[in-house]
């Protein structure tokens, strides 16, 4: 799987009228910024469940909106079993990318080096899909994007070493151990990045899969991945309830209920809008407001404020996506920012 997806894949729609650029761009930035605040409750629902493997809240979560998503697939006709036949091997490959293996590491991250640095580290993944956006579908000069990108990589950077070195760290443990998660969230940060970037293209050179359907099929395959992983999941023991589960079962079927329901299918079809109607860098860059909301959710259900060295580095992150986000404002205005091309 590449991101030439084939010739006719790449085939651009005719160039709008700067008017329509700039309403199809608001549209987009309002689905990609409901996504981002629906995507961060992701950070918050492992750390609600916290007695729960990871493997069971993944499973879970992706059994949930694979259900949801095969009802919706029966009750979806013709036309959308068309879809998935002829893009099912697309579907599968963004159903590990963007779903099963990303939040699995992701929450083995939680786990393992705490919620606000694996937010942090997370949060590089807006960077890495805007300067990989950029040169393959250019929508910025590079100096604008100079400033902004260095503030939000310091602020990441200043979270992630406070909370390694145990300086005001939102989780006590081993430095071994959230080595490994920090690991884990690296590796989910590279499976998402080319997913975001592959579906952008796919969605670009496809404009007859909608954004509601193609996160219809992404969801049945991915539901076929987590029930494939059910029995490997299970001989290795990793279904196992924990001794005293806290919290209980029912609220831990009402987390995956919502990660799957809410985070994944709806959470996915906002950002199918947002992609479809955003070349990649501008949709990269709206993908920092998931990393401030999960932040911000984690913090709140604790009812605590973050300690000042990493509040410093989030105020860094906020100040480098207003930066951005006034850049991309100007470079719609005038009609710069494109689709693939």
């Amino acid at each position: 799987m590449t991101l030439a997806m084939s010739s006719q894949d790449s085939h651009a729609p005719p160039e709008a009228p700067p008017t329509g650029r700039l309403g199809r761009s608001t549209a987009g930035a309002g689905a990609g910024v409901a996504a981002s605040l629906v995507w961060g409750t992701a950070y918050l629902v492992p750390v609600l469940l916290g007695g729960w493997s990871p493997v069971i809240v993944t499973l879970g979560r992706y059994l949930a909106y694979g259900l949801l998503s095969a009802v919706l697939f029966v009750l979806g006709g013709r036309a959308l079993r068309q879809l998935a036949r002829e893009h099912w091997r697309i579907a599968l490959a963004f159903a590990v990318a963007g779903n099963a293996g990303y939040y699995l590491l992701l929450v083995v991250g939680i786990r393992a080096a705490g919620a606000p640095l694996t937010d942090m580290v997370i949060g590089v993944i807006p960077v890495a899909v805007t300067v990989a956006g950029n040169v393959l579908a250019p929508a910025f000069r590079w100096r604008r994007l100079a400033i902004p990108l260095t503030l939000v990589m310091l602020g990441l950077a200043l979270v992630s070493v406070l909370e390694i070195s145990g300086v005001h760290a939102y989780s006590h443990g081993p430095a071994g151990e959230k080595a490994a998660g920090l690991i884990a969230a690296c590796a989910a940060v590279v499976l998402w990045t080319w997913y975001a970037l592959a579906n952008a293209r796919f969605l670009a050179g496809h404009h007859d899969v909608a954004a509601a359907p193609w996160s219809t099929i992404v969801g049945v395959a991915t539901g076929a991945v987590a029930l494939a992983g059910l029995p490997v999941a299970a001989v290795t023991g990793q279904l196992t309830a924990p001794a005293a589960a806290h919290p209980g079962t029912p609220k831990l079927i009402a987390g995956i209920i919502f990660l799957g329901v809410v985070v994944s299918w709806a959470g996915t079809w906002l950002w199918n809008r947002a992609s479809s109607r955003l070349s990649p860098a501008v949709a990269g860059l709206l993908v920092n407001l998931e990393t401030v909301t999960g932040f911000g959710y984690v913090y709140a259900a604790r009812h605590q404020w973050p300690p000042a060295g990493q509040l410093a580095g989030l105020i860094l992150v906020i100040t480098g996506v207003a930066l951005s986000l006034r850049g991309a404002v100007s470079a719609v205005r005038n009609g710069r920012p494109r689709a693939w091309p």
